[in-house]
C-alpha cells in the first residue's frame, strides 16, 4: 500500500494530506462534546431533491479540487521544461563565447580593457594592445608550413616535377601519341586530307628513298626531269600543291605512261614522296628540263595558288 502511495505525483499527495487534515480538524468538536449532555434531537430528514443537490455540490467541489491539482502539476512540469531550456541556452552561449575567445577574436572583456591599455597617450586617446585574431595566426602558420613542404617537395626531394619538367614530359607523351596515331591512320590518307610533312625528317628521308627507287628513271636523280617533267620549278602540268602532287602519284597519268602507284605504295609513303618533291622546289639542278604547265605559288602549308 505504501508503494502504491509513492506512485501518486507529489502535488496529489500533498492535496490528499491537506484534505485529510481538514477532515480530522472537523471531528475535534464532536470528540470534545460532553458525554453527559442531553442527546440532541434527531435532525430532520432530507428530501430527495436536497440529497441530489448536496451530492452535486460535493461532486463540484471534488472536480474543482482535481482541476486545481492538475493545474498545479502542469505548472510544475512547465517550470522544469523552462529551466532545462534556459540551462541549454546558457550552455550554447558558453560554447560560442569559448569559440569566440579562443578561435575568432580572443577579445578582452570591456571591464578588463585596463589590462591591455598601452602607455602611449595621443591627446587623451589611448590605444588597446589587442591580440591578433587566432584564426589569422593559424592561417599564417599554415602558409609557412605549406611553403616549407613546397620547397622540400619541388626543390629538395624532387618528388613532384617542376613546370618545365612537366612540359617536357607532356611533349614526350604527345610525340608518342602522334606516332601511334600516324601508325594507326596511315592507310586513311587520301588527296582530301594529305599533309605537307616538311618538318618530319624521317618522313622526308623515307620519301627520298622511295623516289630514288621508283621515280629517278623518269624524273632524274635531282628531279631535273627526263622522260617525265622537271619537278623543281614552279610549273605543274596536273596542278601544284601537296594535294595535286599526291593525286598524280596515286592515280598516275596513263596518257603519258605514268602508272598509278596506289597499288604499290602505301598512302603514307605517297604522302612522303609528294612532300619530298615539294621541298625540292626552287633548287635549280643542272640540266634541268624546261618548265611545263601552269605556274603555281607554293604556300607554307603545302597548298598552292595558280598564278594568273
Amino acid at each position: 500500500m505504501n508503494h502504491l502511495f509513492h506512485l501518486i505525483p507529489s502535488p496529489f499527495r500533498r492535496a490528499s494530506a491537506l484534505g485529510l487534515a481538514l477532515w480530522l480538524c472537523a471531528q475535534i468538536p464532536a470528540l470534545a462534546q460532553d458525554p453527559a449532555a442531553a442527546p440532541a434531537p434527531l435532525a430532520p430528514k432530507m428530501t430527495q431533491q436536497e440529497l441530489i443537490m448536496l451530492s452535486l455540490i460535493g461532486v463540484t467541489i471534488m472536480v474543482a479540487i482535481l482541476v486545481l491539482i492538475t493545474v498545479m502539476y502542469t505548472l510544475v512540469i512547465v517550470r522544469q521544461v523552462v529551466f532545462k531550456e534556459v540551462a541549454k541556452q546558457e550552455k550554447v552561449e558558453s560554447l560560442w563565447t569559448s569559440i569566440d575567445k579562443n578561435v575568432l577574436t580572443k577579445a578582452v572583456a570591456i571591464e578588463e580593457e585596463e589590462s591591455i591599455l598601452l602607455d602611449h597617450n595621443y591627446d587623451g586617446i589611448r590605444e588597446l594592445d589587442n591580440h591578433l585574431p587566432p584564426w589569422w595566426v593559424y592561417l599564417f602558420y599554415g602558409t609557412v608550413a605549406f611553403a616549407i613542404l613546397y620547397m622540400l617537395n619541388y626543390h629538395v626531394l624532387e618528388i613532384s616535377p617542376l613546370s618545365v619538367k612537366e612540359y617536357d614530359n607532356a611533349m614526350t607523351q604527345a610525340a608518342v601519341e602522334v606516332a601511334e596515331y600516324k601508325k594507326l591512320h596511315a592507310k586513311n590518307i587520301d588527296e582530301t586530307n594529305v599533309a605537307f610533312v616538311k618538318e618530319d625528317k624521317a618522313a622526308l628521308e623515307n620519301g627520298k628513298v622511295l623516289f630514288e627507287k621508283n621515280c629517278v628513271a623518269c624524273h632524274g636523280q635531282n628531279l631535273e626531269g627526263g622522260t617525265g617533267p622537271n619537278l623543281t620549278d614552279e610549273a605543274w602540268i596536273h596542278g601544284g600543291g601537296i594535294q595535286a602532287v599526291f593525286k598524280t602519284i596515286k592515280y598516275g597519268v596513263s596518257k603519258k605512261g605514268m602508272i598509278a602507284w596506289e597499288k604499290k605504295l602505301k598512302p603514307d609513303e605517297m604522302q612522303n614522296i609528294a612532300s619530298y618533291i615539294l621541298t625540292k622546289q626552287g633548287t635549280k639542278p643542272a640540266n634541268a628540263k624546261e618548265a611545263e604547265g601552269d605556274k603555281y605559288t607554293l604556300k607554307a602549308d603545302g597548298t598552292a595558288e595558280k598564278v594568273k
